[in-house]
């Protein structure tokens, strides 16, 4: 193993690109005495360095480059994910109010027929206005939908039951993709405290590494 306790990861300098991401967190939690390592011990949990660097090895990620890429691809994915249930909620949503609108229409038509056949009679209307108002509105939300022709119900419960069906499938991997990319936020904010990383160290190294026009490895 290299000599880690001449490592300062938090100074941005070549060292830290080159070195083991895993070695750099082993050296902080190996450091144990001196005013540097109390000073980032009273900031930073020992146990939680721990964990996270037990995580980053069952991963097999040894790298700060590698790991900010997981995250973001694991946030990308997450939101992806969360994205198409929305969308599946959304459409089931208008498939139920669809199938009401539908049913109301039918009821109501036999009298909205009887009410334009009377010349739109005022005394038909106060009579039947529940009804006609329902009719009404139903067209209305058609009108809205821009349907030229009404889809069956049947086609409409299969639509609804596929639906449900792939937004059930997809939890299962919402759930898992959310804990996935819980852990890797986690293990990013920890691993980027525990180095001693701030957002002008990492936004130097970028920059000086692009200047380079190599890519940028921790």
């Amino acid at each position: 193993m290299p000599d880690v306790q001449k490592i300062h990861p938090g100074d941005g300098g070549a060292d830290h690109n080159r070195v083991s991401l895993l070695i750099d967190i082993q050296a902080k939690i190996r450091a144990g005495k001196g005013e540097g390592y109390e000073r980032w011990a009273r900031i930073f949990n020992i146990k939680e360095a721990a964990k996270t660097l037990l995580f980053l090895q069952e991963n097999g990620i040894d790298s700060y480059d590698d790991l900010v890429q997981k995250a973001a691809s694991a946030s990308s994915n997450f939101s992806a994910l969360s994205g198409k249930i929305k969308d599946a909620d959304k459409r089931l949503t208008e498939i139920r109010e669809l199938q009401k609108q539908i049913g109301t229409y039918s009821k109501t038509r036999n009298t909205y027929a009887k009410y334009k056949a009377s010349g739109w009679d005022r005394d038909f209307y106060e009579g039947q206005r529940a009804d006609i108002t329902l009719h009404r509105a139903a067209k209305k939300h058609f009108d809205g939908l821009g349907l030229k022709k009404l889809p069956t119900i049947a086609s409409l419960k299969q639509e609804y039951a596929t639906l449900a069906a792939e937004k059930k499938k997809l939890y299962s991997s919402y759930r898992a993709a959310k804990d996935n990319m819980r852990e890797l936020v986690i293990a990013k904010d920890n691993a980027t405290k525990i180095l001693g990383l701030t957002p002008e160290t990492q936004k130097h190294d970028v920059q000086r590494h692009k200047q380079k026009g190599g890519s940028l490895k921790r």
